[in-house]
């Protein structure tokens, strides 16, 4: 078999120096995804559709969201998204995660559409109507940056990228460093309270991982996924040092001081019990504010050992990467904002 030069160079490039994407001479490129499976797109792709609703935040940050014809706002606050995002928040969507139409998908004419590994029998749909595909994978902490990465390569937007990244390494490097301060004595169990107080998640999720850098642990050790459902009693085995109610729990963090049930909790007795802040999306999911998460978290279990002011640390982030001026009052809104935000669970 023949090669060109070209694609012997593509190659060369792509397996020795690990270069994810490669410029052909035909005007195109070759990006790999996280999958490793190489996918040929055209250089200046400028028709570009998101199934995955958390990608469509960092296409956003990296300022590639013109490129975008079709986009998946999924748990976003979609007020939010029209008010700081317009051209995001009025593009026309065709179905989020596994709940994809794929003759709307069709009408919208990609060229390439960036889907998660996690969705795998949608994938395969997209792949047999012949509509290149790129697969992140934004749920295991160690394939957030490469998965950023590929985003970056797919819109020539590597700097942007790798802006973002060196950010996010930067501040998660500090919360390690914090976390592996803290003495074993005093090291916290959280528990997190996912669709109901008494669902909570395993240690294979993201937010778990967000305990883990901050120098904490999931207290709901031994189980997988997101949808598990307790009993009291196993909380009062586990007996969390604190407990985080996610944005999609119904309870608030008054309920679950006030009912008896949880009263004899060591968490409650302490009250070590807070509400994960959201604002765009929920600070804990995995988008380019769950690092905002990692430093609020640190910041309300281990007040006494962190050195950074948080309403800082948010002012900065949202102006430096969505282009947003908040106050000392918008900050507070966000941390007094209790509301439940829907998180739909996908069908199979």
């Amino acid at each position: 078999m023949q090669f060109s030069l070209t694609r012997v160079f593509c190659i060369l490039v792509t397996g020795l120096l690990l270069i994810p994407g490669c410029i052909s001479a035909d005007g195109t490129i070759t990006i790999t995804d996280i999958t490793g499976r190489q996918v040929e797109i055209p250089t200046d792709v400028t028709r570009v559709v998101t199934v995955d609703p958390f990608s469509s935040q960092f296409v956003y940050i990296i300022e590639a969201d013109d490129r975008l014809v079709g986009t998946c706002i999924g748990p976003a606050n979609r007020d939010l998204v029209n008010k700081t995002q317009p051209r995001l928040g009025s593009l026309p969507s065709a179905g989020c995660k596994t709940n994809v139409n794929l003759e709307e998908l069709m009408r919208l004419e990609p060229e390439l559409v960036i889907s998660s590994v996690d969705y795998e029998t949608i994938n395969n749909d997209i792949e047999r109507i012949s509509i290149p595909i790129v697969q992140i994978d934004l749920e295991e902490a160690e394939n957030l940056a490469k998965s950023y990465e590929i985003i970056g390569e797919i819109f020539g937007k590597e700097k942007e990228a790798q802006e973002f990244i060196d950010y996010y390494n930067q501040k998660v490097n500090a919360v390690r460093e914090t976390g592996n301060g803290i003495p074993d004595n005093e090291r916290k169990r959280i528990y997190f309270g996912q669709r109901s107080p008494l669902q909570t998640l395993g240690d294979d999720y993201y937010e778990a991982e967000i305990a883990r850098i901050a120098g904490a642990s999931n207290a709901a050790k031994g189980l997988s996924g997101g949808d598990n459902t307790v009993s009291m009693e196993q909380v009062y085995e586990w007996d969390p040092s604190a407990v985080v109610l996610l944005p999609y729990c119904p309870a608030s963090v008054g309920d679950i001081l006030a009912d008896p049930a949880w009263q004899s909790l060591s968490a409650v007795k302490e009250k070590q019990v807070f509400r994960m802040p959201k604002y765009l999306m929920s600070w804990e999911l995995p988008v380019p504010e769950s690092i905002l998460g990692t430093l609020w978290l640190q910041s309300v279990i281990y007040p006494e050992y962190v050195s950074f002011d948080i309403k800082d640390e948010i002012k900065n982030f949202y102006q430096k990467f969505y282009r947003i001026d908040l106050s000392d009052e918008d900050v507070d809104d966000i941390f007094s904002d209790h509301t439940q935000i829907i998180l739909n669970k996908p069908s199979s």
